[in-house]
């Protein structure tokens, strides 16, 4: 192997002033747990220099914060390590692009074919084309990326702009929506018994303040009062919902992902227990980690868009929104080899002037009707009493992907439901039994 690479190892990751200097120039919309991960692939990079998945995440990063001289540095690391890697070719072919550096970057997109015939790498090169002026090539790598990936509706777009129609149809008809429209909005905390969630305690009259129920201590004295669900009592809870079998199915999505630890977690429970969900990603975090956005493809899970860098549709002006969106959609569709047609809005911030623009995409909004709130109380079994509480058939399930909670109780649930009849379904399949194609 060659070496020359390593010193600039050592001054990206052991000098301390690197960090500090991350943390200062890093995009200032990013989720703040990105630089978690900075920390956790640090560390990986640490144990391991020749993690090449790590390597490529910690260039997006430093790339992302500015700092495209250091992410070269590491995308031509991790190159001398894994030359089939296909990832680090786009990334390190945008790079110099971005540069300015527009001849390498050519022949790093070149050299990339030259291992793999990607369909990605001959869309970015296609960009580039593009932007050189050379429309007759940049057609020619649109059309190839389409030839390879008929659902690559990022490469379809671009053909249109250069005035083609495309060849290959960038949507598959059989998964193209019936219609467009919003899917289970969040449930009014009015409109939910809550009842049930404060077990062993009295339920406050109206207008009590918490504190005078629960006392000083408040939450406290709420603990020691709760008593964590059975197996039995939720496999119990699901059977008392007394649902016909064509009804019997449940929609569970993650958001805010995808995370370098918890998502594999949940993807191996889902997959030992063969069931479907919808995973809502952030740009940002799906361009860090590319493979778990394939991988979700590859288990059957659908990707939707949750916005670049999870800022509120509906505080972004339109222009900002749909730029986000777009992003998001066109990474996706990159990644996964499929269109993007359903968004769920950051923090479930919506109005009609936010359903209005979503729509007019031609894409879905899907929002949720059984909220675990897995951010606010990590501790599983207080995220499974939440979800049994508020589940019901057809429902769509609210989870993160970011937080340690869900995994420790997906189990449990998908234990319950199985034993009663219910699939899990993905958001795709569920706008299909709504518009009565399933």
């Amino acid at each position: 192997m060659k070496r020359k690479f390593l010193p600039v190892l050592l001054i990206i990751f052991v000098l301390s002033p690197v960090y500090s200097a991350l943390a200062a120039s890093f995009e200032e919309n990013s989720p703040p747990d990105l630089m978690k991960d900075y920390n956790v692939l640090r560390e990986k990079i640490r144990q391991n220099p020749r993690d090449v998945p790590a390597l490529n995440s910690m260039g997006i990063l430093y790339a992302r914060s500015g700092r495209i001289e250091d992410a070269i540095k590491l995308w031509q690391y991790a190159l001398e390590l894994d030359r089939s890697y296909v990832h680090l070719y786009n990334n390190l072919g945008s790079a110099l692009k971005q540069l300015g550096r527009r001849s390498d970057a050519r022949l790093i997109f070149q050299t990339g074919l030259a291992i793999s015939n990607s369909y990605w790498i001959h869309y970015n090169l296609g960009l580039l084309e593009k932007e050189e002026g050379n429309i007759v090539a940049a057609s020619k790598c649109f059309k190839k990326a389409l030839q390879l990936n008929p659902g690559f509706q990022s490469a379809a777009t671009r053909l249109s702009e250069l005035g083609y129609n495309p060849t290959y149809p960038p949507i598959n008809r059989v998964q193209r929506p019936m219609s467009v429209g919003s899917y289970k909005p969040p449930v009014s905390i009015d409109e939910i018994d809550l009842k049930p969630m404060y077990p062993g305690g009295d339920w406050p009259e109206k207008n009590t303040s918490y504190k005078s129920v629960y006392g000083k201590s408040g939450r406290n004295n709420f603990a020691r009062t709760f008593n964590p669900l059975s197996q039995a009592s939720c496999t119990q809870i699901i059977a008392d919902l007394k649902a016909p079998a064509k009804d019997r199915y449940i929609a569970l999505t993650f958001d805010d992902g995808p995370h370098s630890t918890y998502t594999p977690e949940i993807l191996e429970i889902l997959r030992k227990n063969q069931a479907r969900a919808t995973f809502f990603v952030i740009g940002t975090r799906a361009e860090a980690y590319p493979d778990l956005i394939a991988q979700m493809a590859r288990q059957g899970h659908a990707v939707g868009n949750h916005t670049w860098n999870h800022k509120s549709l509906a505080k972004s002006s339109t222009a900002e929104a749909i730029d986000s969106l777009k992003r998001t959609s066109e990474l996706i569709s990159g990644l996964t080899g499929k269109p993007c047609m359903i968004v769920r809005p950051p923090f479930g911030h919506t109005s009609q002037r936010v359903k209005k623009l979503i729509h007019e995409q031609g894409w879905h909004e899907v929002m949720w009707d059984s909220d675990s709130r897995d951010w606010e109380n990590k501790n599983p079994d207080r995220i499974l009493y939440r979800v049994m509480k508020t589940i019901a058939p057809g429902s769509i399930v609210l989870f993160h992907d970011i937080h340690p909670g869900a995994a420790g109780m997906l189990q449990t649930l998908i234990n319950a439901c199985k034993s009663n009849g219910y699939r899990f379904i993905t958001i795709p399949e569920l706008i299909e039994i709504a518009a009565g194609t399933s």
